[in-house]
């Protein structure tokens, strides 16, 4: 299981189902219990030689907030209202420009193993808005299906969220091995989404994900089954060159997948708070991602100027739309001057969610009018 050399288990955590099933498969990695995560907790930002030690750790904890949570959006940047189910934190994935090396304290993938709790909250807040559309996800935090053949939540989430309609669940991953899932489809309450690099940047950055062509063969696989898709251009990288190699990440996107079954494509800038060029340089000394051109953008972090982003969400869009002009497409995290730039218009964020939840529902329609 990737690189998974220890396993710790929170005492509160013990006797769940969920962490007496990780102990039994993974019987032959020496095992800890602990007080409590707190005791693992250092000062943040993390050591690179912390970091790489959680990549190596696996926790399981119990969750002692809510699962479910809005995405953290930015104020002063358009946030499409994704909605977030932190089942886990951190993430095996090693990608030189991941967010999360700065983002947590706690040197470990997390996984929290308290999954009545999480059942629970889903059913009371959906049975008390039977009407309100949901875009949900797990892929904030983590990754949605790097570690799934062994935790086995995509499975009971898909199951459990047929109970209502207006859920759409997103599963967001750079990974690849989507089989055990297929059987599980047609389901128009379903989109698997692919996070697309050039493969040049991710043999350079994106460490032990999968290859493009895996990417698309898998997301190939979930098209067949009656699973919707979408596609995130995030984080999109400047280097010398960026333009013919994206172009043609786009081209193979739609000779893999047909267009009808892409329910949006999302662009965003590479974007990090300041102290993560210091984590990005001591990890991985030979990325130079980080040495470009940066300004302190209104929300503290570090972004391309906008002339830059501009360009490449413009080229990009062409990319997308000259291979098919009625794919959705929205920014992620972007300024309003921005959008009116690209698209000649620039949204709220309470009206871009409602474009997307209008689209998913859309897709959802059509889908079950084919079935019936």
């Amino acid at each position: 299981m990737f690189r998974i050399k220890r396993l710790l288990i929170e005492a509160a955590a013990q006797d769940d189902p969920l962490a007496v099933q990780v102990r039994q498969r993974l019987a032959h990695l020496p095992t800890e219990i602990i007080p409590d995560r707190e005791t693992l907790r250092i000062a943040a930002p993390l050591t690179p030689t912390a970091i790489a030690q959680g990549k190596e750790t696996l926790l399981l904890a119990r969750q002692k907030g809510p699962f479910w949570r809005p995405c953290p959006g930015t104020r002063g940047y358009i946030c499409c209202g994704y909605q977030i189910l932190q089942v886990m934190t951190n993430c095996p994935m090693d990608c030189s420009y991941c967010v999360l090396q700065g983002y947590f304290n706690l040197p470990a993938i997390t996984v929290f193993t308290n999954w009545q709790d999480l059942w629970s909250e889903l059913e009371e807040r959906l049975d008390a808005n039977p009407k309100t559309v949901y875009r949900l996800g797990t892929g904030e935090f983590g990754d949605s299906l790097a570690m799934d053949e062994l935790l086995g939540l995509n499975r009971e989430l898909i199951c459990r969220i047929n109970r209502w309609p207006q859920i759409i669940l997103e599963i967001k991953t750079k990974w690849a091995r989507v089989e055990p899932l297929l059987p599980l489809g047609p389901n128009p309450q379903v989109i698997f989404a692919w996070s697309l690099n050039p493969p040049r940047l991710i043999r350079q950055e994106e460490h032990l994900a999968a290859t493009l062509a895996g990417r698309l063969s898998a997301a190939q696989k979930c098209a067949a089954a009656g699973f919707r898709l979408a596609f995130h251009f995030d984080p999109l990288i400047y280097y010398p060159g960026w333009e013919p190699e994206y172009q043609d990440v786009v081209a193979q996107l739609f000779t893999a997948v047909p267009a009808d079954r892409i329910a949006w494509i999302s662009l965003g800038a590479l974007r990090f708070m300041p102290s993560l060029k210091s984590i990005i340089r001591g990890r991985f000394p030979g990325s130079r991602i980080a040495e470009e051109e940066f300004v302190t953008a209104l929300d503290g972090k570090k972004r391309y100027f906008k002339t830059l982003r501009l360009e490449m969400f413009s080229r990009l869009r062409q990319f997308i739309t000259a291979q098919s002009p009625n794919t959705f497409i929205y920014l992620c995290m972007e300024s309003p001057w921005v959008w009116q730039q690209v698209f000649g218009f620039s949204p709220t964020s309470r009206e871009l969610a409602a474009m997307l939840d209008a689209q998913a529902m859309l897709y959802r329609q059509t889908d079950r009018s084919t079935s019936n």
